[in-house]
């Protein structure tokens, strides 16, 4: 059954609805940045636009399609510091966003509803409208008022997932108008026009637009059962989702497994791609328990502690949640004709999760990630409901759905509180998981920020001792430790050794992670930026250890042999790293005119002489290259120079 066109009262109870929503999500907005919103756009300084210069708008998007390919999502950010509105401004844009997604989760629900609920004979049609508009609202309120969306909407770099998801939406919506059309006989090439532009405009929000044929898909197999006006349309549909199944599959083969499963791909992370995909199996069910049980010291929001899977009984809820899982999606096919929107709900949770859980080298646990995957199960929870309640003429059915979502709103609002204070949430993160390192490390940051960086305020002992017991925790991250020594270099009362040997053991001993990059980068950074109280010579031994555990990681060669040229005056082990560093690089001509010019600039000439010998022997026909030649007579000048003095 169509949607009824949308009249005063229509438009007055949804703009209610998500004026409750906004109003649980208020108390969070005068939160603070978290986590990755800092190295993405609060401590990047290409996103901060200032003006409203044409070439500032475009270094922002040129920087993102290098960097991170989410152009919309970046210039959004970049929108937030032109209109100069603070981080209350930031998280007001993702709540509209939610608002705006809330909306179009109604309209999509309408529609479902519609094709997946029959009227019994001799209801009136006025009626069963009226219903299934105030069943759409429930299901829109439900999902946008559940607390697990507090981390996604507040956790403003998770702009990226609202954006998506916006552009997911209106895809469907685009393509269900389409399939109506097309089942009334009628033209629909615009529809479909606009779903494949919606699409591909949203791949610059998030790659989980990528999803929407996937979404579509489901809806065929559940709902529209390929349905149209012309059997030859019905074929033609049946046939473009089969060649588009075969063709999924031959990129999971050839392209994705190849270039994101492998040994290398994982070489950052302490677990493997099969290891990643096994703690899926109980990662899925524990995001199941969320959502139908939300209760807030469940929700952590850091899981960097989680263990992954090393085998189907270690831990044994890893084939327990696979047969969960297996059970789910035996069911959802049982049921796909009898209760479509039942099995529509089921295997959309798993969709949502397609990429996310796929053996690509992301993180193994995040709250975001349900942002869209929630929606299922509320479709689901839902169509059991309006089953038990479908005969019933009581009130009390709908008065404890009520309940049920003003439960939810509330426990939003308490989630959105204390959000809403920075340190109360960095205190709440340690109190729900002690043995977070990502969690004590932004405690103790706070600490010190209060401190002032005053050693003789107490909150200063209280974040060193945080920082030192973060270095104690089962963790790879060797962040503790850098935080710990570039502290020590302010202060230089405070003792360097146990937390050099501590990083030096990580590295040792540990998975080589992406912290460990970064700490490495940021001591090297800040040593050769003039910082002496940095060690150079136990951040040397550091680096030797960490190029022989990855040779192949050419910025960590790039790295050592700027400490060693710049700060130990070491030119042999400089030249030494710089030939590694051009061996593992793939643009060697590029890259050793832009090393050679560099060194030129630093008045480094022997340095310069030896990479762009290593890349003429590397690269035979770079000889004739002439700008390494103009930079190899301008090393060979300032060396003559050099000698001479």
């Amino acid at each position: 059954m169509p949607p009824p066109k949308p009249t005063i009262r229509h438009l007055s109870i949804a703009a209610a609805m998500l004026g409750l929503v906004a109003l649980a999500f208020w108390p969070a907005l005068t939160g603070s940045f978290i986590f990755d919103d800092y190295p993405i756009f609060v401590e990047n300084p290409t996103i901060h636009v200032m003006g409203w210069h044409w070439a500032e708008w475009q270094r922002v998007w040129v920087w993102s399609r290098i960097n991170i390919q989410r152009p919309l999502a970046m210039l959004s950010y970049a929108l937030n510091y032109a209109l100069g509105n603070g981080t209350w401004g930031f998280k007001f844009t993702n709540l509209l966003i939610h608002l705006f997604n809330t909306a179009l989760v109604l309209l999509l629900a309408r529609r479902l509803l519609g094709a997946c609920w029959p009227s019994r004979s001799g209801e009136e049609a006025g009626a069963y409208a009226r219903q299934l508009d105030w069943w759409a609202l429930g299901i829109a309120a439900a999902w946008a008022m559940h607390p697990l969306q507090v981390s996604a909407v507040m956790y403003v770099v998770q702009r990226m997932e609202l954006m998506g998801f916006s552009f997911v939406l209106m895809a469907l919506l685009a393509y269900w108008h389409a399939r109506q059309l097309q089942q009334d006989g009628q033209r629909s090439w615009p529809w479909l026009l606009l779903c494949t532009v919606l699409i591909a405009v949203g791949y610059g929000a998030k790659e989980t637009a990528v999803l929407v044929p996937g979404y579509a898909l489901l809806m065929e197999l559940t709902v529209l059962r390929f349905a149209a006006a012309s059997p030859l349309t019905s074929r033609r549909w049946k046939l473009f989702y089969i060649a588009g199944c075969i063709a999924a599959s031959l990129v999971f083969a050839l392209y994705l497994l190849p270039h994101y499963a492998t040994a290398g791909a994982y070489a950052g992370r302490d677990f493997s791609a099969w290891q990643r995909e096994l703690t899926q199996l109980r990662v899925l069910p524990l995001y199941l328990y969320w959502i139908v049980w939300p209760a807030p010291g469940h929700m952590v929001f850091y899981y960097d502690n989680y263990a992954a899977s090393t085998g189907w009984l270690h831990p044994a809820t890893t084939l327990l949640g696979g047969l969960f899982l297996l059970g789910l999606l035996g069911a959802a096919v049982a049921l796909r004709k009898r209760r479509p929107l039942l099995a529509l709900g089921i295997v959309w949770f798993f969709m949502a999760h397609a990429l996310t859980s796929a053996p690509i080298n992301l993180e193994l646990v995040f709250e975001h990630r349900n942002y869209p995957a929630l929606l299922g199960v509320v479709f689901a929870l839902a169509d059991l409901a309006w089953s038990a309640t479908r005969r019933s003429r009581s009130i009390v059915p709908a008065l404890v759905a009520c309940a049920l979502i003003l439960n939810l709103g509330y426990l939003t609002m308490l989630r959105a509180s204390v959000w809403g204070n920075g340190q109360m949430l960095a205190t709440t993160l340690v109190d729900t998981n002690p043995d977070s390192t990502r969690a004590t490390m932004d405690l103790a940051r706070r600490y010190m920020a209060m401190s002032g960086d005053n050693p003789n305020m107490p909150l200063y002992s209280l974040s060193i001792r945080l920082l030192e017991h973060a270095t104690t925790l089962n963790t790879d991250s060797p962040l503790a430790e850098e935080a710990l020594l570039l502290e020590a270099a302010k202060n230089p009362q405070l003792p360097t050794q146990p937390w050099w040997d501590s990083i030096k053991h990580k590295l040792q001993t540990r998975p080589l992670t992406s912290d460990t990059w970064r700490a490495l980068s940021q001591l090297m950074t800040e040593r050769v930026g003039g910082n002496t109280h940095i060690d150079a010579q136990q951040l040397a031994e550091a680096y030797a250890i960490a190029v022989s555990r990855a040779p192949w990681r050419s910025s960590l060669h790039a790295e050592y042999a700027e400490l060693a040229g710049a700060v130990l005056h070491d030119t042999s082990l400089a030249i030494e790293q710089w030939q590694q560093a051009l061996s593992h690089d793939s643009d060697i001509g590029n890259y050793a005119s832009r090393l050679a010019e560099y060194l030129v600039k630093q008045k480094r000439p022997q340095e310069a002489l030896a990479v762009i010998s290593e890349a003429m022997q590397l690269r035979p026909g770079l000889h004739n290259d002439a700008t390494l030649r103009s930079l190899q007579a301008s090393a060979q000048t300032l060396n003559k120079a050099t000698l001479a003095h």
